[in-house]
């Protein structure tokens, strides 16, 4: 990986906000022209966009990593992947020859671009839970000591718990009750096991 590469990847690692910035001047041009030429309007390449460089910080910050591509390539391959995905969901229109082409996403990155999915996912079924339901769960992830959430919030400790137990299957509920989740679990995806529950 040579020193422009590097710097790219460090940066999106540090979330350094003027590197960011750089990349964001020299991809996104070419993210929108991919997308254009596939049905997708620029709101949806600076979605995409966003989304590939959630995937790139994850993937790189695994141990081991190692960029065998310039940084362009990459960051447009897992774009592509992306929304290729979402132009089969949505069957709004065939995918042309040059989206097909360009960077081949590896097994290890595909488990990472599924896992952000997933992650999406949650996050957006875990706004649509009540204020109480958000916030007890939050502790519980944060692992803060039952006593501690239940005298803070003005309840018993058994209260929590049950609470707890019933917004978690709120969730859960919200989560497989959408199409996505079925979609996302079910992928033919070799070494991709699903465990239903992840990050819950």
């Amino acid at each position: 990986m040579d020193k422009k590469e590097q710097h790219f990847i460090e940066g999106i690692l540090s979330n350094n906000p003027r590197v960011l910035e750089e990349i964001y001047r020299g991809c996104l041009p070419a993210m929108y022209g991919m997308l254009r030429r596939n049905n997708g309007t620029y709101e949806d390449a600076k979605d995409v966009f966003q989304e590939s460089l959630v995937v790139v910080f994850h993937h790189a910050a695994k141990p081991g990593f190692q960029l065998t591509a310039p940084f362009q390539a990459y960051l447009l391959g897992i774009g592509r992947f992306i929304w290729m995905r979402q132009l089969k969901k949505n069957t709004r229109t065939e995918v042309t020859s040059d989206l097909e082409d360009g960077y081949d996403i590896d097994a290890d990155l595909e488990r990472q671009i599924f896992e952000s999915e997933k992650q999406n996912l949650y996050r957006e079924k875990f706004g649509q839970l009540g204020q109480d339901c958000r916030q007890v769960l939050q502790r519980f992830f944060d692992r803060e000591p039952l006593q501690s959430i239940a005298l803070d919030m003005g309840f018993t400790a058994d209260y929590i718990k049950k609470k707890n137990k019933v917004c978690k299957e709120k969730l859960m509920v919200l989560i497989r009750n959408d199409g996505r989740f079925k979609e996302i679990s079910l992928q033919n995806h070799p070494n991709t096991t699903d465990t239903g529950d992840d990050g819950i």
